[in-house]
């Protein structure tokens, strides 16, 4: 098969083309000038693109790494030569990238049948995608060769007659798989098993142990209960004779009551006889205050004359205006008899101070207030006249014949001598209005006496009317104070009555209902009722808890399971794990026998892709290894003509290596895919020149019978063709990008 023409709308390729010719293509071109993106686009059309991938480890997927840049969607076609036929392929994505596919005869236009775009790979270039990738696109980056089920296949069927059927690690992966889900722990279906049949057992267990748990609670509760019951009759029997107590306080209770009755009706008796208590006690308030009244109009009191003429000096005065008469006239002839030379005033001042002082002593003498009051007025003007007469100790002659003249008036007024004279006059005038007043107050007391008299009698004859026996005012007395406690009996009667009931009534209420009183309580006399309740009062948490440990361990023994179906689940269990372990024995048999298989298929197929690799890896290194061994898993070891051991692919240089893988690759490729393009991608960049030399010998030869691409960022691969090309006098295809 041969690629003709490209046309790509992919990643930096914008409606970019490329014509192809058979044999060896060399495209180079520096980097980024769309090497690698049309190795892609090859990949992509034969077998489109993975729309399900994801990025991963900032690695963008194929659906985003090759959108075009100009925001076009992704499209290609493709010409090549195949079978006789030139054909044309044709992608879009007009449902999904490149997910739209149209393959198609170029010189008929007719739509070939059978291909759609995810078998198109397959049936043209004869490999699924993963071993094309492996075999036919060499590229630096993943110029290693890894096992793979498909090209296990074709390598298989190169020894059984063309068979692709069978691949041994596709295989033992497979057989592993059921091994693994079998045996894996603890995700395999034997370990889960054998975790879910200890499960059971150990349920059955649990169950067992949990119901003998419970049997030892259940009998521990019927002895509590026991004990309770027996402690509760003990209480019972101490409440009956408690009961017998509170009857005994009832009656009590109820004597003291009908005591309190009795000595209340008693004294209602004596109070229904007294008379009405509101008019008792206004006699008697009435009473007391005749009796005040008449002690005192009974006190003693002096008689004295009356006098009614009026006075020639005073007239008909009262004894204030009286008495300020008298003073100021005494005042006016002690200031005259004061105006004198000075050794006759300082006596002058004594004579007006010292007959102040006589009227003062006759008013207390005679408790009068009057007389007494006009004795201090008189002091009291003698000691202002005093400070006067010390202040002005110089008069006029005319003010001095003046109060001589008014003295010498005043003194024949009175009839005196003096100003002594004069007060004394005052003061009999005085107390002559004061006896005047005395006899009248003494008419005054006598018609009261008499009045309060009569009215005494006719009080004491209406209480004597009410109680008899109270005409006197000492048997009124008393019986006054008898039907006062009498009625102050009554209500404290009345009041302890009151009491009895409430504290009978707080009594029946603080006891409460009496039930029947057992008659053999008296057994339970001797017990203390404080140890008791206190023994009841211990038991009832250890009760609660006992039952709550109950209900819960028959919980726990209901969430269990049923103590059958688990014996039942044992032994399907059982059963199921001997089946699971017989099939664990074959899967291991025929893993056995399929590993004997495959190293018989690989005693046939190994050597002729060894021997052919090993061919080429000697053409590439110049003679300096001829041999190549592979084992199952495709690893690698060489041999060195100069050495009689094989070495690890790990000896060899990263030049050397790739070389080797290369060889392995393009041995692949012939016993494989021997129609299918060969694609490199700066698959010799690590090539020295004489080695790149040879491997460009190699491919030249190669292409003579499919054709090669080989994209190149270098001059040196286009310069080495060119000398080869040349010396075989032939031409190479080259194309710059």
């Amino acid at each position: 098969m041969v690629i003709r023409r490209m046309q790509a709308s992919f990643g930096a390729l914008e409606n970019r083309s490329l014509e192809l010719q058979p044999g060896l293509n060399l495209l180079d071109g520096d980097n980024e000038s769309g090497k690698s993106t049309w190795r892609a686009f090859i990949t992509a059309m034969f077998y489109g693109i993975e729309t399900r991938e994801r990025a991963k480890g900032g690695q963008l997927p194929d659906k985003l790494k090759y959108l075009p840049w100009s925001g076009r969607p992704m499209a290609g076609t493709m010409e090549l030569w195949a079978n006789g036929k030139t054909l044309t392929l044709e992608r879009s994505s007009k449902t999904a990238p490149m997910g739209d596919f149209r393959i198609w005869d170029s010189d008929s236009g007719e739509t070939l049948p059978g291909i759609t775009g995810k078998s198109c790979g397959s049936i043209l270039l004869g490999a699924e995608a993963g071993l094309y990738t492996r075999s036919g696109m060499i590229v630096q980056k993943q110029i290693p060769v890894s096992a793979d089920p498909n090209l296990e296949k074709r390598l298989s069927a190169l020894v059984t007659g063309g068979m692709e059927d069978y691949a041994y690690a596709e295989l033992d992966e497979k057989l592993k798989k059921l091994e693994s889900a079998l045996s894996y722990s603890p995700s395999g279906a034997l370990p889960k098993a054998r975790a879910a049949l200890e499960q059971t057992r150990q349920k059955i267990e649990q169950i067992s142990e949990s119901r003998h748990r419970l049997v030892q609670l259940e009998a521990k509760l019927k002895a509590l209960r026991a004990q309770q019951e027996a402690q509760r009759r003990i209480l019972a029997g101490l409440n009956t004779l408690e009961q017998q107590k509170k009857q005994d306080r009832l009656q009590a209770a109820r004597t003291a009551l009908d005591a309190a009755i009795a000595d209340r009706i008693g004294w209602e008796r004596v109070c229904t006889e007294l008379p009405d208590e509101a008019r008792l006690l206004a006699l008697q308030g009435e009473l007391q205050q005749l009796q005040a009244r008449l002690q005192d109009a009974l006190a003693p009191r002096d008689e004295a004359p009356t006098a009614s003429e009026p006075d020639p000096v005073f007239g008909t005065m009262d004894a204030q205006a009286a008495h300020d008469k008298a003073a100021a006239d005494a005042l006016l002839i002690q200031q005259a008899v004061e105006a004198q030379p000075p050794a006759g005033r300082f006596a002058g001042f004594l004579i007006p101070l010292l007959g102040g002082l006589l009227p003062g002593l006759f008013g207390i003498l005679r408790h009068s207030l009057v007389s007494a009051g006009i004795g201090a007025a008189l002091v009291l003007a003698g000691l202002v006249w005093g400070i006067l007469l010390g202040l002005r100790r110089k008069g006029s002659i005319a003010e001095y014949q003046r109060l001589r003249q008014t003295a010498r008036a005043l003194l024949e007024q009175y009839d005196a001598k003096s100003a002594k004279d004069v007060l004394k006059r005052g003061i009999s005038y005085i107390r002559r209005l004061e006896e005047r007043e005395f006899e009248a107050e003494q008419g005054l007391r006598r018609e009261e006496l008499e009045g309060l008299t009569q009215r005494s009698a006719f009080l004491y004859g209406q209480l004597d009317s009410l109680m008899p026996g109270c005409g006197s005012p000492e048997r009124a007395a008393v019986l006054f104070q008898e039907a006062a406690q009498s009625r102050q009996a009554l209500e404290q009667a009345r009041l302890l009555e009151e009491q009895r009931r409430r504290q009978l009534e707080e009594l029946r209420l603080a006891i409460g209902p009496i039930g029947p009183v057992d008659p053999e309580a008296e057994r339970f006399a001797a017990y203390d009722r404080d140890a008791v309740v206190a023994g009841l009062e211990e038991l009832e948490p250890k009760l609660e808890a006992l039952c709550a440990q109950i209900e819960q361990l028959r919980g726990a023994i209901t969430q269990m399971g049923d103590l059958y179906t688990l014996h039942a689940e044992q032994a399907a269990l059982e059963v199921q794990i001997q089946k699971m372990n017989r099939r664990l024995d074959a899967l291991a048999m025929a893993r056995k026998a399929l590993g004997e298989a495959d190293a018989a298929l690989r005693s046939r197929f190994a050597p002729l892709l060894c021997r052919r690799s090993g061919e080429l890896f000697q053409r590439l290194t110049g003679g300096k290894y001829d041999q190549v061994q592979l084992d199952r898993e495709l690893r690698v070891t060489v041999h060195p003509v100069d050495c009689p051991d094989f070495v690890n692919l790990s000896y060899l240089s990263g030049g050397a290596a790739d070389q080797l893988y290369l060889a392995l690759r393009l041995a692949i490729c012939e016993l494989l895919l021997p129609q299918a393009p060969i694609v490199l991608d700066d698959a010799l960049v690590y090539f020295d020149d004489h080695r790149a030399a040879l491997a460009l010998e190699t491919l030249l030869e190669l292409s003579k019978t499919r054709q090669i691409l080989l994209f190149s960022c270098q001059s040196r691969e286009r310069t080495l063709l060119r000398k080869l090309a040349e010396a075989q006098a032939g031409g190479i295809n080259e194309y710059e990008l």
